[in-house]
């Protein structure tokens, strides 16, 4: 028997994305909230990312965010194809410059329809 008294909880309100503890944005941090402007501070590849579930990725794209704690995985040809859109094939010039993450409920992802995260 243990004579440590039982964790109490405190009371959350705000966000269910703040819940989730992840360096990853996910859509559901931005469900709610309408277009997010978010300047690119670097475009990031890691060699190998443990996600949920304990699935492994090698070679993951990534965009970090000035002023924000949580990185946007560039997955989606989707959203690679509107930054080069934006501001073409070079990486390079995605620096510095200000993108529009929105919530998108109907996203198509290994098949299925979820929510996800898009640029504009």
């Amino acid at each position: 028997m243990s004579d440590q008294p039982p964790a109490v909880g405190k009371s959350f309100s705000g966000l269910s994305g703040a819940l989730r503890v992840s360096q990853w944005l996910a859509s559901e941090d931005l469900a709610g909230l309408g277009d997010v402007p978010c300047e690119i501070e670097d475009v990031l590849i890691y060699e190998s990312v443990a996600f949920d579930a304990g699935r492994k990725e090698a070679n993951v794209p990534a965009l970090r965010f000035k002023g924000k704690a949580k990185q946007l995985v560039l997955r989606t040809s989707c959203n690679r194809k509107a930054l080069v859109r934006l501001f073409g094939a070079d990486t390079k010039n995605w620096r510095g410059k200000t993108i529009t993450l929105y919530h998108e409920p109907n996203v198509r992802f290994g098949g299925k329809v979820v929510s996800g995260i898009r640029i504009k």
